[in-house]
């Protein structure tokens, strides 16, 4: 009636089931089926809304020592960014959040103790309503079960637009914009020990290189950066 001992017992490992986080997951699978956000077909897992087909011609990047930038900054993963970022599509930070996942998986390396998201100043969050860096890192963080540090620092100051600057006035632009925001966030940060920053977009590396001096200033002992894509000019 309800099939073979064995059976059961290998789709209960397949799909990683544990306790009633599991059983929500294979639930929400049943009656809401992964589906391609890009082309509408069948999804390739459990957790991700991509086909195999799509999600082999995605602009995937080369691995570094101490970063990961999943893909290149190219079509599609710049327009599913784009989205996310501007108009709210939450469903692409689930899609990338579980894609950066993966590529830090495949580096085979260490994977960090806490995923720091970039902040935003509080008057862009009021604006936009969310942090995409928060978002992607949430769901990269259910993916590898690493806790995510939302409120670990702070923006201290609303930074222009990167967009129309050269390297030099990107790093004048982010100096001294971030803090630890309090001596409790800092002693979080420091008992992780090995921590990684989370971006949507890398272009020069001018902020992320800005939060990680901050940490390793703080009594962090490694910091990793990780981007969902590498622009070569600013998005």
């Amino acid at each position: 009636m309800f099939g073979r001992r064995d059976g059961i017992v290998n789709q209960w490992t397949r799909f990683r089931l544990t306790g009633a986080r599991g059983l929500a997951r294979l639930l929400a699978a049943t009656v809401f089926p992964p589906r391609c956000c890009l082309c509408g077909f069948p999804g390739a897992s459990l957790d991700l809304d991509l086909c195999g087909v799509c999600h082999a011609d995605l602009p995937w990047a080369a691995f570094a020592q101490d970063s990961v930038c999943a893909f290149r900054y190219e079509h599609p993963v710049d327009e599913m960014i784009r989205q996310l970022k501007y108009r709210g599509v939450m469903a692409h930070a689930r899609v990338l959040g579980v894609l950066i996942a993966q590529a830090a998986r495949q580096r085979q390396s260490a994977l960090p103790r806490l995923l720091v998201p970039v902040p935003l100043h509080s008057r862009r969050w009021k604006e936009r309503g969310f942090n995409q860096a928060d978002s992607i890192a949430r769901y990269a963080g259910l993916m590898l079960d690493i806790p995510v540090s939302a409120h670990g620092v702070r923006r201290v100051r609303d930074t222009p637009s990167q967009t129309a600057l050269d390297i030099a006035e990107r790093r004048r632009n982010v100096h001294g914009a971030f803090a630890v925001r309090n001596p409790r966030q800092l002693e979080r940060l420091r008992r992780a020990g090995h921590v990684a920053i989370v971006d949507d977009v890398m272009t020069t590396g001018s902020t992320l290189a800005e939060l990680r001096a901050l940490l390793l200033d703080a009594g962090v002992s490694r910091v990793d950066l990780w981007a969902v894509a590498r622009a070569s000019r600013a998005p």
